[in-house]
């Protein structure tokens, strides 16, 4: 038998290789660059581990999260046993437990090693691991190296220097969601040599994709709710926008199905955060409501569906996050939940992430002057001040200092969220000046062709499917698994309409549905009601003045979620006009049934 298939059955217990595995494998067991491009569920991560366990020498994985290290350590332990030569250094191990594992590199009981990207900026890390001979620098995740990419992250600016410096035999860079712009700037950052590209495509024949317009929030979480109560769509995550919405929302959806749902963002304690994914991971709970801090490392073979509560950043976050529906093979769905105001949302978080020329130099001339020089004077200066010394807002202060970074000013080391540390590293003269704008200036366009993608996805009429993969720069032609609906436009049904809620065509209540629901508020309501709190009812207003007269327990409150205020207020003026309705004169003027109304 071919010795790595043999190694493949033997470690993993698997019959072959997935499409692309064997060629990444064996570049890899070669000493080669590689750049896997898989979707998420392809076997990415067999194409690094399997090379690094029948190799002699230690592979490092740089992965962004620590929840994601250590599900992919526990997951080789119970394969390969308690002994298995893995291990991850990270901070929230304490130093004792580090030192061991470094140990253990050192003395080459290791063949696979987790590490932050965080830790290449420390001098003390690189030192002790350059007595190691490293084979494979693994770069996980890589789409973060790019200034392209949906997931920027400063740290990974230097990782290609210090595989090199390490003397790695190659790079493995690895991602679910890289454009082609985005591939070759991981290939130019890392500087990957005589690179093998290994891109299986991007269609995920198994899953139905669909974006549902709704026209408010109640509409939003309504639809959302009639999604899950059919049990079928349960394991399910939805994610949404901000941690105050993901809160409202698993409550919201707790009441209405009747079942436990999770809650699960940054702002949760870290012991709350491990049990909400234990028990999801564990099938206690099968609903969970998140930000996207939940997803990498989270790697659940049956949920059944994924959906967005809020418009992503990018076409990429949109893609990475629904493939975590039905990895294991079965058909699964991933709606897209889009509201009008998700785009004024955008806009003002790209506008708020803008990085003006005045801040690039008020933050560098605040480093160098907080730089203390060695006292032997070995090496060059460093800082470590407050990052609210810098800036008011934490991650612009990240987004800043990884400018200077790939200015050559500055090299960040490990720090807490609250504090900036490093060195300094070179001049801030006009040459770096001009470096840092255009890393900004090349940042905040990226974030705007991000936006204007996304966006083309929501509010286009062409497949969904077609649309992710021309994205990609995938050209295949899409083929669903069979019996798997492909799309929202291929296949209308799969957009649903608010549950209870009569519709017609289209998904838009009868003008004589809304006509009923007016003249029934405007009949029923307590003390009589005006022509905008009418509108508030039928869209499900939970505004004070509603809850003080007791509108919110009106059968018809929130019967019109889904359509505009303007378009319930046209209807109100259209039956005063006609006499249906009439409209009192004086500071506060109500409604009242019309002659026309009761001649009839």
């Amino acid at each position: 038998m071919d010795p790595l298939r043999d190694a493949l059955h033997r470690l993993f217990g698997f019959p072959g290789f997935r499409p692309g595995q064997e060629d990444a494998v064996r570049a890899a067991v070669e000493g080669r660059d590689v750049l896997v491009v898989m979707p998420t569920g392809a076997g990415k991560s067999l194409c690094y581990q399997l090379p690094a366990l029948v190799r002699d020498d230690l592979a490092v994985v740089v992965s962004p999260l620590v929840s994601l290290m250590q599900d992919q350590v526990d997951a080789l332990r119970a394969r390969l046993g308690p002994d298995a030569p893995v291990a991850l250094v990270n901070s929230q191990q304490d130093a004792a437990e580090n030192r061991l594992v470094m140990a253990r590199a050192a003395a080459g009981r290791l063949r696979l090693l987790y590490v932050a990207p965080e830790r290449f900026a420390s001098p003390g890390f690189l030192e002790a691991l350059s007595e190691v001979p490293i084979g494979l620098f693994v770069v996980d995740e890589a789409h973060c190296v790019s200034q392209w990419g949906h997931d920027f992250r400063p740290d990974y600016f230097r990782l290609g220097d210090a595989a090199r410096w390490l003397g790695a035999r190659a790079i493995v860079a690895s991602t679910a969601t890289a454009t082609p712009e985005v591939a070759r700037d991981i290939e130019a950052r890392l500087g990957l040599r005589d690179v093998v590209r290994v891109t299986t495509g991007f269609d995920r024949p198994n899953l139905s994709f669909g974006v549902v317009p709704c026209g408010t929030s109640v509409d939003k979480r309504r639809r959302i709710a009639a999604v899950l109560a059919e049990p079928e769509a349960r394991p399910a995550i939805v994610y949404a926008g901000t941690r105050r919405q993901t809160d409202e929302l698993a409550q919201e959806l707790e009441r209405e199905l009747g079942v436990e749902v999770l809650a699960y963002h940054a702002g949760l304690g870290r012991a709350q955060r491990a049990e909400a994914q234990r028990r999801f991971m564990d099938g206690a709970v099968d609903v969970v409501v998140a930000t996207n801090a939940f997803g990498m490392g989270v790697d659940k073979a049956d949920v059944r569906t994924v959906l967005h509560a809020t418009v992503p950043s990018s076409v990429e976050a949109y893609y990475q996050e629904a493939g975590r529906a039905g990895r294991d093979g079965a058909p699964a769905r991933a709606l897209l939940f889009a509201e009008p105001r998700d785009k004024g949302l955008h806009v003002f978080f790209i506008e708020r992430a803008e990085v003006a020329d005045e801040l690039l130099e008020s933050v560098a001339r605040r480093l160098i002057a907080a730089a203390v020089a060695p006292v032997d004077g070995s090496g060059p200066a460093r800082y470590d001040v407050l990052a609210t010394d810098l800036d008011d807002e934490d991650e612009r202060v990240r987004a800043v200092v990884g400018h200077l970074a790939r200015a050559g000013v500055v090299q960040p080391a490990p720090a807490p969220l609250d504090r900036v540390r490093g060195r300094l590293v070179g001049a801030w003269d006009g040459r770096a000046r001009a470096a840092a704008r255009t890393s900004a200036a090349e940042g905040q366009r990226a974030r705007w062709r991000q936006y204007r993608a996304v966006w083309a996805f929501a509010e286009g009429s062409d497949c969904r499917r077609v649309t992710i993969l021309r994205h990609f720069g995938d050209p295949a032609a899409p083929v669903p698994a069979p019996g798997v609906p492909c799309c929202d436009v291929c296949a209308p049904e799969l957009a649903p309409a608010p549950a209870g809620r009569p519709a017609a065509a289209g998904g838009r209540a009868a003008a004589g549905d809304l006509d009923g629901a007016i003249l029934a508020v405007v009949a029923s309501a307590r003390p009589s009601i005006g022509r905008s709190r009418v509108a508030d009812v039928l869209r499900g207003s939970r505004a004070k003045v509603v809850v003080r007269n007791a509108w919110d327990g009106l059968p018809e409150h929130g019967a019109f979620a889904h359509l505009p205020t303007r378009t319930v207020l046209a209807r109100v003026d259209e039956l005063v006009a006609d006499g249906t309705l009439v409209l009192s004169s004086g500071p506060y003027p109500v409604l009242s049934h019309g002659q026309a109304r009761l001649a009839a």
